[in-house]
């Protein structure tokens, strides 16, 4: 049985100041330097997988090696949603996701290691495109979580780097 404690943290400090616990600081990352190094993150990520016991959890309180490159494979659509949002609405209110409710839904220690080589290679690749057709205009953008966390669409792209990022110093794969 799970004992992962929900995640109620305000991750938009990233976007204020580094990080406290990874110490990335993505407040001067821009589009380009997304669309250039995340390859490379998702390759260390994948590595990850080749792990014997990537889908076993050590802790109960720590989600998997495979959940946090899970959970990365599908955050990067909700971002690209997102970020189409932004583009096409004035200040949208986004839809809420649940990370946690996502990953037990999910059941993602179930999935095999190559579906999720697969969807996180996916997504990676959608999410890159998406920020390629972005123009300089349209980064000021803004979109509202249900929270009231405001973003812009450069800023998103920080918080959702900073997410990768931080899920690479969770498995210790940065």
């Amino acid at each position: 049985m799970s004992q992962i404690v929900p995640d109620t943290k305000d991750w938009t400090v990233v976007l204020r100041e580094p990080c406290t616990q990874c110490g990335q600081d993505v407040r001067a990352t821009t589009l380009e330097d997304v669309i250039e190094h995340l390859p490379q993150a998702v390759d260390r990520l994948l590595g990850v997988l080749e792990r014997p016991a990537a889908a076993e959890r050590t802790d109960p309180a720590r989600w998997s090696d495979q959940e946090y490159v899970m959970h990365v494979a599908q955050m990067l659509p909700v971002m690209i949603e997102r970020l189409s949002m932004m583009r096409t609405m004035d200040a949208p209110t986004f839809p809420d996701w649940d990370q946690d409710r996502a990953a037990q839904d999910g059941d993602y220690n179930a999935l095999g290691r190559d579906a999720v080589r697969e969807e996180l290679q996916a997504a990676s690749e959608r999410y890159r495109a998406a920020l390629t057709q972005v123009p300089e205009a349209d980064l000021t953008r803004r979109g509202l979580r249900s929270n009231g966390a405001a973003f812009t669409v450069l800023s998103l792209t920080q918080y959702a780097w900073h997410d990768v990022l931080h899920h690479l110093w969770d498995v210790q794969a940065a």
